[in-house]
């Protein structure tokens, strides 16, 4: 299964945007989306240090990680893609690259960006 990076960025912000720590209270993109391909998400954005996922071993249909709390890392890295103009820009390299850009190097991108937006690059 590849990356999707939209997806990713969808469940980073909807973990920000819940009102607590309790993975219930968390609105992932259930429509959009399969169980598989937000399971997988989450844990590969738990694998990268950006979110806390609990695993739920379940034997009905559903999600196998369920996402918990960003971790600072997290937090730093999606202030960084947050603006919808940068997040753009880096969907378009990530493109031009064949969509494959290791997650620090999305990040400088980011990074780059957001100096520039700001007047400091």
């Amino acid at each position: 299964m590849r990356r999707d990076l939209d997806l990713a960025r969808k469940i980073l912000l909807a973990i920000e945007a819940s009102k607590d720590d309790e993975p219930a209270s968390i609105r992932l993109p259930m429509r959009e989306y399969d169980d598989l391909h937000l399971s997988h998400h989450v844990r590969l954005l738990m694998e990268a240090g950006l979110i806390h996922a609990i695993e739920t071993h379940r034997i009905e249909p559903g999600l196998a990680w369920t996402p918990h709390m960003l971790t600072w890392q997290g937090h730093d890295f999606l202030d960084a893609i947050r603006d919808d103009a940068v997040w753009e820009t880096i969907k378009s390299k990530f493109a031009d690259h064949g969509g494959d850009l290791p997650s620090d190097i999305i990040y400088e991108i980011a990074l780059d960006e957001a100096r520039r937006k700001i007047g400091i690059a």
